[in-house]
Order: structure tokens, then C-alpha cells, then sequence
């Protein structure tokens, strides 16, 4: 009796039984390109959030620095605010905040009198940051023919 089945060849149920031992090539550049795809990414998402923090960190302090400016403004005379001297007008922070630089303006409102519009602008080499706001001066009876 015959039978169409192929003969085995010698060996070939030892070499299916063997357990495989390692990675073939294209796993392993396979395995190196995922992870080379996810570290990149990775440090994408890392240097994005570090810029974050660092311009935070920047607006932050430059929102302090704005206000202390506003607080010696309202502090200031109102010949003071009428013509700012230049130590009120701008200038440099001191250190540690010596890379922030600043510029005020006074301008008195256009409908009330006694009120000033006050901006000031804080700068640093990355960037900038704007306060804008508003000062109420009770005005003596002739500055309020004057306007201010």
C-alpha cells in the first residue's frame, strides 16, 4: 500500500521543536525604532515643559516687579504723576532681578478728572510682560478745570 505522505527528513522534528533562543534582526530594529520614536517624543513633551516653567517663571516675576513699580507710582506726588522723573519714568531692576528692565507712563484720563492711566511695561531679553491699571487722585478745584 502505498501513501502519497512525504517522507520525513532526518532531524527536521528536532529543528521545529527547538525552542527559538535570541531576536532575528528585523525584531531587533523593529524594537530600536519604536523605542527611538517614543524617547523622541518623550524629550519633545520635556523641552516643551521646560519652556513652559521657564516663561511662567519669567511672566511671574515680571508681574511682582510690575507692581512694585505700580506702588511707587501711587505713592508718588501728583506733581510727581504729572511730569514722571526719570527715576519713576524706568529703568533696571537690581539684582537678582537685573535682566528686567522697565518703562511707565502716566496719562490722565480723558473724561475724569483726577483719574490717570498708568502702563507699565517690564522687559527682559526673552520677552516682555504689560500692567495696565489705573490711579485716582482727588483733584484740587483748579486741576479740575485743568483736567487732571
Amino acid at each position: 500500500m502505498r501513501t502519497d505522505r512525504p517522507r520525513p527528513v532526518p532531524g527536521a522534528a528536532r529543528r521545529l521543536a527547538r525552542p527559538r533562543r535570541g531576536l532575528s534582526l528585523l525584531e531587533a530594529v523593529a524594537a530600536l525604532a519604536i523605542v527611538g520614536a517614543t524617547s523622541a517624543g518623550v524629550l519633545a513633551a520635556t523641552g516643551a515643559g521646560l519652556r513652559t516653567a521657564t516663561r511662567a517663571r519669567h511672566v511671574v516675576e515680571a508681574e511682582a516687579l510690575a507692581l512694585e513699580v505700580y506702588a511707587r507710582l501711587a505713592l508718588a506726588s501728583d506733581a510727581a504723576l504729572r511730569a514722571l522723573p526719570d527715576s519713576l519714568a524706568g529703568g533696571q531692576f537690581p539684582e537678582p532681578f537685573a535682566e528686567y528692565d522697565w518703562r511707565a507712563t502716566v496719562r490722565p484720563h480723558a473724561e475724569w478728572a483726577g483719574l490717570v492711566t498708568v502702563e507699565i511695561a517690564v522687559t527682559w531679553p526673552e520677552g516682555a510682560h504689560r500692567l495696565a491699571s489705573a490711579l485716582y487722585r482727588r483733584a484740587p478745584a483748579a486741576a479740575l478745570e485743568e483736567g487732571l
